[in-house]
């Protein structure tokens, strides 16, 4: 592959959404891409796991995996998750020697920093972080990471939470502004809905609500459903809410819709990757009242197939929402505020809420993956220009 660029990304685990934006990127033939993955899997994101991606080399690094738990002040919510060393990436870059190595947080940074001295590769930093993530900007850990950040030489934000945290670490210059994407040819509005639950379809039922993510309290579905039972019960029959996901709430919630004889309210479970479009194709409106969320693609993906939305000022895709055009920003820990919005948006005219998950669509239509790889790949090409 003599004369071409050789690009290596590094991410902790394979997902669907990165497997598709690398297939675009890969349509440029003068890329040389490798995809290195510090874990097969994790069990906390079901479905995303190792698959090959035409014209991507993909390689497993291992290591360490550590369980975390940080406390984010800004909405008072612990933040759980894990953290991966993969301490093999070092190695691993010596030998492939590539020109550019695309990171996505500061451990690989920290890693990959001898690389960039011995010979003279060229760091990216992707950034995602949103307001919980700028607890790391205070005291010794904000010039840790701030000086740690300072030694990429390019950074791509994917918001703009992610510029303002860039910028709060003392990093103005040569940020690139990027997105998340997706194949919008993949999303689109459905035609005719299908049958979605054991109840089948009720000529009663005139707007369809879906929520989708992991069913723990910082995903709001407690709030969701204690806010959904106080609507008045004309609005619920006229309705259905479908639950799409799973996790330790399971039991609880299921009690909840059991106690208050919440028949409307359909539990899918967990839905494959590939399926949860079909769902939301099918909806009018998502309502995902989430406590901390970096850059939620549930929105991303509901609006692409022309779904309003209902989400909080913790959901870094804030961003997309315009208010009272494509959907609503509402704070759920404010008493009342989350079923006031879901009533709003269940009694408006039809056609006016067809309206606005038309707005949304046409609001992330630019949010394609060939579109934004496309720019991605020129803003390659120009930093080894510049080098």
């Amino acid at each position: 592959m003599k004369g071409k660029m050789r690009v290596t990304f590094v991410l902790p685990v394979q997902s669907p959404y990165y497997s598709k934006r690398l297939s675009c990127l890969a349509l440029h033939s003068d890329l040389d891409l490798t995809l290195l993955l510090e874990q097969r899997f994790f069990s906390h994101r079901p479905g995303w796991m190792v698959e090959p991606i035409d014209g991507v080399r993909v390689e497993v690094l291992g290591g360490a995996v550590f369980a975390t738990t940080s406390k984010g002040d800004d909405e008072e919510s612990a933040i759980h998750g894990v953290r991966s060393i993969p301490w093999r990436l070092p190695i691993v870059l010596w030998h492939s020697r590539p020109m550019i190595v695309v990171l996505c947080n500061a451990t690989q940074l920290l890693l990959a920093l001898p690389i960039k001295w011995l010979l003279g590769v060229r760091l990216v930093q992707i950034v995602e972080d949103t307001p919980h993530a700028k607890r790391n900007t205070g005291g010794i850990r904000r010039r840790i990471r701030g000086w740690l950040m300072r030694r990429a030489d390019s950074w791509v934000a994917f918001s703009e939470d992610a510029k303002e945290y860039l910028k709060q670490i003392g990093i103005t210059h040569g940020v690139k502004r990027s997105s998340w994407s997706l194949d919008m040819n993949e999303f689109k509005r459905q035609t005719t809905l299908k049958s979605l639950g054991s109840q089948g379809e009720s000529s009663l039922v005139h707007r369809t609500v879906a929520f989708v993510g992991s069913l723990v309290r910082s995903k709001g579905i407690i709030i969701l459903l204690e806010s959904w039972q106080s609507l008045p019960k004309s609005v619920r029959l006229q309705s259905r809410l479908l639950i799409l996901g799973t996790g330790p709430l399971m039991e609880e919630v299921l009690k909840f819709i059991s106690f208050h004889s919440l028949d409307e309210v359909l539990v899918i479970g967990q839905v494959s990757y590939d399926n949860v479009k079909n769902y939301l194709s099918s909806s009018d409106l998502l309502v995902l009242p989430t406590m901390q969320d970096l850059f939620s693609l549930t929105v991303l993906e509901a609006m692409a197939c022309g779904c309003a939305v209902i989400t909080t000022p913790f959901n870094g895709a804030r961003e997309l929402i315009d208010e009272g055009v494509n959907g609503w920003i509402v704070d759920p820990t404010q008493p009342g505020a989350l079923s006031a919005a879901l009533e709003r948006a269940l009694t408006i005219e039809h056609d006016n809420l067809k309206r606005m998950g038309s707005a949304a669509r046409l609001r992330v239509e630019s949010m394609d993956n060939v579109l934004v790889m496309s720019t991605f790949a020129q803003d390659l090409y120009n930093l080894v220009s510049a080098k």
